[in-house]
């Protein structure tokens, strides 16, 4: 019965650790599929179907597989696989850049999402900037990830290369950043050029 009591506290434990930080939907994926996924990585181990050289790559592979399976609308983020893993902090920034390089495409995705966020979120402000005419010197600090100030740029280049008369909107200026966060300033003109952009995204 100890045994018992001992295994549900450590599995609760080990739920709740997972749980930092994550979305709601990564919360259900954690509460419904933890167990079978854990039971997956251990079979393949116990089979010989999947081992590696050594205890960094086997951590490498089963962080990769639990940010597939319950993790899947994240980027991978230093602070989350520090705070959910137990694992020092260059550790978790190194693993943060690998699995982000390994997925290109899929925390890319994510990234656009988190961009898109962060700029409707002020979305309300700037075109107040806009109506008073201040859309070209108002600025507003913002940050975002690593990978989704990558997009920003890469958006803002995007929009910019278009307009072929007139003035482009000003570029967003970087500001001293966090190991995992790029802080920056973006004027209200800009703001809304690169939402009207995302807004376009996906239309025939």
């Amino acid at each position: 019965m100890a045994e018992d009591a001992d295994g549900r506290d450590r599995l609760a434990r080990a739920k709740a650790a997972l749980a930092i930080d994550a979305s709601p939907a990564s919360r259900a994926r954690i509460e419904s599929g933890y167990e079978a996924l854990c039971l997956d990585l251990v079979s393949e181990w116990v089979l010989g179907e999947r081992r590696h050289e050594s205890q960094g790559q086997q951590a490498e592979a089963w962080i990769a597989r639990f940010y597939d399976t319950l993790h899947s609308d994240e980027q991978p983020d230093a602070n989350r696989i520090y705070a959910r893993y137990q694992l020092g902090l260059p550790r978790a920034q190194y693993l943060a850049r690998l699995l982000r390089a390994r997925r290109t495409a899929q925390w890319r995705a994510a990234a656009r999402v988190e961009l898109r966020q962060v700029l409707e979120r002020i979305e309300a402000d700037a075109r107040a900037a806009a109506d008073a005419g201040r859309a070209q010197v108002q600025r507003f600090e913002l940050s975002l990830s690593r990978g989704g100030y990558d997009e920003l740029v890469t958006l803002y280049d995007t929009v910019a290369a278009a307009i072929t008369r007139g003035d482009r909107p000003a570029p967003p200026a970087k500001k001293p950043s966090s190991p995992t966060l790029t802080w920056f300033s973006i004027t209200a003109e800009s703001i809304l050029a690169l939402l009207d952009a995302l807004s376009r995204e996906g239309r025939p």
